[in-house]
């Protein structure tokens, strides 16, 4: 008799700590879900502030007279995601000029060995405000052109070319045509058409030295 007792006094211990236990995973697991959610809803609120400064920027944007002065300053947003040799780019490219190049990955990885600009998507904060030092002297410098070179029109990247204070703007197939002045037909993979291409367009604009 005492040992029956004793062994449902056990069961009864066990079920309530298995009850516990369950407990306490659905209530960690509401937490992460409430968490995410929370997370989700900020970020979309952030994203569309920037998206609303950038719209009020490019609406802002009249019909511009492009410059006939010989570039002397190249900026280029490459999506290092999906294009890792950007320095093949602007070694392609052929142009004589001071050509700074500007990294996009859309999360940090530890194991990525990072030695070259770059920015992630956590990287461009409320209203569009770069939150690293090297995004934000990269937006802010006034190149006379800016390459666009990506195919993903994503908004991080939106952003970065769409802020950016180049006069003339470039992109490939892909990138936003109201944020351009000029989209080249190219992909990606497409660099020897593209440097071809890009030639032309700046010799009719007597861009060239």
């Amino acid at each position: 008799m005492f040992m029956r007792k004793n062994i449902i006094r056990f069961i009864l211990i066990k079920e309530r700590c298995i009850y516990i236990r369950a407990s306490l995973f659905l209530w960690k697991k509401s937490i992460f879900v409430q968490y995410q959610f929370a997370y989700m809803f900020l970020k979309g609120l952030q994203h569309k502030s920037a998206k609303k400064v950038l719209t009020k920027k490019l609406n802002k944007t009249t019909t511009k007279e492009v410059s006939g002065q010989p570039i002397q300053t190249v900026g280029i947003i490459v999506n290092a995601d999906v294009t890792e040799d950007f320095q093949h780019i602007a070694k392609s490219l052929q142009l004589n000029v001071a050509i700074d190049v500007m990294c996009y990955h859309k999360t940090f990885q530890k194991a990525r060995e990072v030695k070259y600009p770059v920015f992630y998507e956590k990287d461009i904060g409320w209203k569009g405000k770069a939150k690293t030092t090297a995004l934000a002297e990269f937006l802010d410098k006034p190149y006379d052109l800016l390459i666009s070179y990506y195919s993903d029109d994503i908004l991080p990247l939106q952003l970065a070319s769409g802020l950016q204070k180049a006069n003339f703007k470039i992109g490939i197939a892909g990138c936003s045509q109201e944020i351009h002045d000029v989209i080249i037909q190219t992909k990606e993979n497409e660099l020897k058409i593209f440097a071809k291409e890009l030639h032309t367009y700046l010799h009719i604009l007597n861009k060239l030295q």
